[in-house]
This record gives structure tokens, C-alpha cells and sequence, in this order.
């Protein structure tokens, strides 16, 4: 629900019933928030056991208790109730006997508010700045279709690159000063921790659809096939989604080792500057792709979990089916029993609500063996052919492999290229069977978000032969990298 912020009304609403400003409300909230960003933020943990999670929190309360009683509840107590008002989220794994918490969305959502009301250091605006410049030239130049705007970019960078090369050469090394070095860090951790945040809302969504599924199956009576239905397509819209697509792109991204020892390199590199030293100790970023791993992991397995549950959901669904159709025959079994020995008098056995309907075994037709066509192949005279038969033998073939070789090279250095693009990179050779080829490739990649057609854009496509040259309108193709 999108919130209007200059109704009143509106603004009630969302203080009575968002669960991260009722954490903040709370008149022990410096113990809930203290707590949970001990052990869940300072030790860089996901989750606990119900044992060690109780025991940490008696520690807790008793140096909090010290020398006067602050907080007399006990840390059960506390546990239960934080976890009633959807601060903690307690859950069982199938390996665990004991219950496991972790934090909750909202959880998270007030502890990063509070951290981020006090911050020490300095503000970088610089920073920040150059990030939203960067961003911005980023988008602008991945959305526009104009190959001048795109090919200047890629001018630009060139020179600042043979520049840089060039300054190296003299001996000209540029350096961030101390300042740069910690406001971009500070900038860099801040977003990281963001980062991680947001994966906990992404697991909370896989769990509101499995218990929606739920709900519908409970409520609707839905047969398997319209409730399995209903559950891929949920799944589907979340993962086609733009939160799915993103959280896809990220995990594919992860999951590359190139990409993960080139991330492991530079947090190794940023911690040799003696600027960053101090902050070694005190921060994320050296787990950060570990951090990041277990993160994507964990909705995995969330999913993967949802799954399961589903599945067993509906064997059980199946197996009350089963029971209630074996007591209903065991009914139909008892009355024949009943009746074997008291079978009914007269002429008084059944009655037919309406009349029959009868179909005799005479009525039907005899059976008909098919007729052999009589073909007589005898005579065979040389005909002439009214059109040019020689079309037959000059077929082009167009070796779809050479095509996404060709489509690779060009994308390099590129999020994005468009058929039309391609043609006039390269031109066409072979008419429209090459057109149509790269047609049918940019199907294929589309299933793997690696291409998209938008058949509301057209785009003209050209090509010579036959000493003319002729225009093909498509839908709007493009390959992404």
C-alpha cells in the first residue's frame, strides 16, 4: 500500500499498524534494539537456537540489571513476546529438534533507522554525489537507441583511459586522499549493509505466498490441478517481477567465481591502505562476499523449502481424500451386509428418476474394412514443369551459430544491440532467411531474458539483392548482453 504522507489520516494509519515504528514505540525499546543488534549485527550472525539466543539474553539482562532492575521479565518471556509482535521470526528446520530466530523485516527496518540516526563520521556529499551523477549518465546512455550519443560515450571513455595510461607512463600516479578514501568506504559499507537488509524482505514475500496458497486451497476447495495452478503462477509473477529479476541477475552474478575472487581481490586490496585499518575490525565488508552468499542462499533455500511444504501439503490433502473415499465404501460394504439376509420384497428394488437411455449392442454398425485405391503406375510419361525447377537446388543455408558468434562480438563492451543495429554493422548477405534467422535466435534468447521483442515498436530492417534493395518491417529486436 503506497502511502500518501501529507494525509493525516494516512499517517495514523501506518503508525498504528507498521510493526518497525511499533518497535521504536515501545517503552523497552532500547532493550529490544541494543539486544538484537548485539547479537544479530555485531556478531555478524543470521540466526540462533532458541538455547543460545535465551542464553545470550541472560547475559544480557543481567548486565543490564546492574546495579538496579531495569527489566524483570524473564528471557523466555522477552523471546515469546518479541516474536508475538513480529520482531523475531521463530521456525524449525527439518536437521533442528530446537527452534531457530532470526530477525524480522520489520526488525530490520527500525535497527537501520536507529544506526543510521547517529552517525559519527562525516557525510560524504561527494560521494554520494558522483554515484547519482554516474547512475544517471549510466541510464541515459543504456536507454537511448541514438548510436552517435552511445558511439561518443564509448569516445569519451577511450580518452580518459589512453589519458590515464598515458599519466602512468610519465610516472604520474593519481591517488585519493585520505578523505576520498574513507567517504567512499563509509558509502560502499553503507550499501552493502542496505543490501543485506533487503533479502529478508525478499524471503517474508515467499512466505506470504505460501501461506496465501494455503488459505485459497483451505477456503476455495480447489482441485489439485487448480491449486498447483494457482501456486506456479504466483511464482512466476514473483520471480518475472522486478524484485525476481533482479534478485536472478544478482544470483547470477554471485555465482560466477570469476566475479567472486575478482570481489574477494579488491576487499584484500582496500584494507592494505592505512586509511582503512581502523575500520578492519569494526565492519562488514570483509565478509562481504560470504555475507552475500549465505544471503542468496537463503531465499534459495526458502523457496526451495516453500516447495516442499507445498508438496506435503498436498499429500496430505490427498491422503484425507483417500481415507474419506475407504470409509465411504466401508459404509456402501457394511449396508450390502446389512441387506444380505433382509433383501428387499416385491417389485419395489430401485427407482430411476428419469427414463433410460439404451443403447443396444445390435444398433451398432458393422465393421467396414477401409478401400484400397487402385493406383496404376504403368506408363509414366517426362512432363514439363510450368515454373523454374531450378530454384530447387540454389536453397541458402544459414548456419545459426555463425549469427550468435557475430551477435557476441558485437555486443562486447555493450549492455544492449538491436537487430537493426546488426544490420548495419554488418549488412545482410542472405536475404530475408538471415532475417528470419535472427529472428528466431532472439526467440530463443528471449525465454533466458536474454533478448526482447516488442512487437508494439517496429523497426525497418534492410538489405540488396537482385540489384534492388528491400525493406522488411519487424517488431523491435534486441540482444542483451
Amino acid at each position: 500500500m503506497k502511502i500518501n504522507f501529507s494525509n493525516i489520516d494516512e499517517v495514523k494509519w501506518l503508525f498504528s499498524n507498521n510493526k518497525a515504528i511499533s518497535l521504536i514505540q515501545r517503552e523497552n525499546a532500547p532493550l529490544i534494539i541494543s539486544f538484537l543488534f548485539l547479537v544479530f549485527k555485531e556478531r555478524n550472525k543470521p540466526s540462533y537456537l532458541n538455547s543460545e539466543i535465551a542464553s545470550l539474553l541472560s547475559d544480557f539482562l543481567f548486565e543490564t540489571n546492574q546495579p538496579k532492575e531495569q527489566y524483570a521479565g524473564t528471557p523466555k518471556h522477552y523471546l515469546d513476546q518479541w516474536t508475538k509482535d513480529g520482531f523475531l521470526r521463530q521456525y524449525y528446520e527439518s536437521k533442528n529438534e530446537e527452534a531457530l530466530f532470526e530477525l524480522t523485516p520489520p526488525a530490520e527496518q527500525a535497527i537501520r533507522w536507529i544506526t543510521e540516526l547517529n552517525k559519527t563520521e562525516f557525510v560524504g556529499t561527494e560521494s554520494r554525489l558522483l554515484q547519482v551523477f554516474n547512475m544517471l549518465k549510466d541510464l541515459a546512455i543504456g536507454v537511448t537507441e541514438d548510436k552517435e550519443k552511445k558511439l561518443l560515450e564509448l569516445q569519451k571513455k577511450k580518452a580518459e583511459i589512453e589519458n590515464e595510461i598515458l599519466r602512468l607512463d610519465q610516472q604520474h600516479i593519481d591517488r585519493y586522499d585520505p578523505t576520498k578514501v574513507k567517504e567512499r568506504f563509509l558509502l560502499i559499507e553503507e550499501s552493502a549493509i542496505k543490501l543485506l537488509s533487503d533479502f529478508k524482505q525478499i524471503e517474508e514475500n515467499f512466505r506470504k505466498l505460501n501461506s496465501k496458497a494455503r488459505e485459497d486451497q483451505i477456503k476455495k476447495q480447489l482441485s489439485k490441478g487448480k491449486f498447483l495452478d494457482q501456486v506456479f503462477e504466483s511464482q512466476d509473477l514473483i520471480m518475472e517481477s522486478d524484485q525476481g529479476k533482479s534478485f536472478r541477475s544478482f544470483w547470477e552474478f554471485l555465482m560466477d567465481q570469476d566475479k567472486q575472487q575478482e570481489l574477494e581481490s579488491y576487499v584484500q586490496e582496500i584494507f592494505k591502505v592505512p586509511e582503512l585499518l581502523e575500520y578492519k575490525d569494526n565492519t562488514l565488508i570483509p565478509r562481504l562476499k560470504i555475507n552475500l552468499v549465505d544471503a542468496g542462499d537463503r531465499v534459495n533455500k526458502t523457496t526451495d523449502l516453500l516447495v516442499e511444504q507445498l508438496r506435503k501439503f498436498i499429500e496430505l490433502r490427498v491422503y484425507l481424500e483417500n481415507k474419506r473415499v475407504a470409509e465411504v465404501i466401508k459404509e456402501i460394504e457394511e449396508l450390502a451386509l446389512a441387506t444380505k439376509n433382509n433383501h428387499p420384497v416385491g417389485n419395489l428394488f430401485i427407482e430411476i428418476d428419469d427414463k433410460p437411455k439404451i443403447s443396444l449392442i445390435m444398433e451398432r454398425g458393422l465393421y467396414e474394412p477401409p478401400k484400397n485405391p487402385d493406383i496404376n503406375s504403368g506408363n509414366l510419361e517426362e512432363g514439363v514443369a510450368d515454373s523454374d525447377s531450378s530454384v530447387l537446388y540454389e536453397q541458402l543455408y544459414v548456419n545459426p551459430e555463425v549469427l550468435k558468434e557475430r551477435i557476441k562480438l558485437l555486443l562486447r563492451g555493450k549492455k544492449q544491440i538491436s537487430l537493426k543495429e546488426i544490420s548495419e554493422e554488418i549488412p545482410i548477405e542472405k536475404g530475408l532467411t538471415e532475417i528470419v534467422t535472427y529472428f528466431s535466435i532472439a526467440s530463443n534468447l528471449e525465454r533466458e531474458n536474454k533478448s526482447i521483442i516488442d512487437s508494439e515498436l517496429k523497426e525497418k530492417i534492410f538489405y540488396a539483392g537482385d540489384n534492388k534493395t528491400t525493406e522488411v518491417n519487424l517488431p523491435k529486436t534486441t540482444f542483451l548482453a
